[in-house]
């Protein structure tokens, strides 16, 4: 399972060819390979694409609207995530975000 902390986020790194997957990783794309080893990325990145979920599944029904978007991390690994927003900001694609915390519902990234 990915993790957050201050020096990034852990991914899924391929034993031999060094490919890199946002977890969970199983069969390397590139090479085949089934072996992987926990490697950092730094946890900043851009916002891919973005929107709001308005119509949640049953766990989250409670948590609508919430902003949802696609980061592009280092090495161009891309992550969905959840968006923690402060008041009146508002996401574009193509603004810096940081990882500020992994919970049980997935990552969250903040506007930088």
């Amino acid at each position: 399972m990915a993790t957050t902390s201050a020096e990034g986020i852990t991914v899924d790194c391929c034993r031999g060819c060094g490919k890199r997957f946002v977890p969970p990783a199983y069969v390397c794309c590139e090479c085949g390979g089934e072996a992987f080893v926990p490697d950092r990325i730094p946890g900043e990145g851009t916002i891919y694409t973005h929107t709001v979920i308005r119509v949640a599944p049953e766990a989250f029904q409670n948590e609508v609207p919430y902003p949802m978007a696609v980061v592009e991390l280092p090495l161009g690994l891309r992550m969905t995530a959840r968006m923690h927003l402060e008041e009146g900001q508002e996401m574009r694609i193509g603004q810096e975000v940081r990882c500020v915390a992994k919970k049980d519902s997935g990552y969250w990234f903040a506007l930088k």
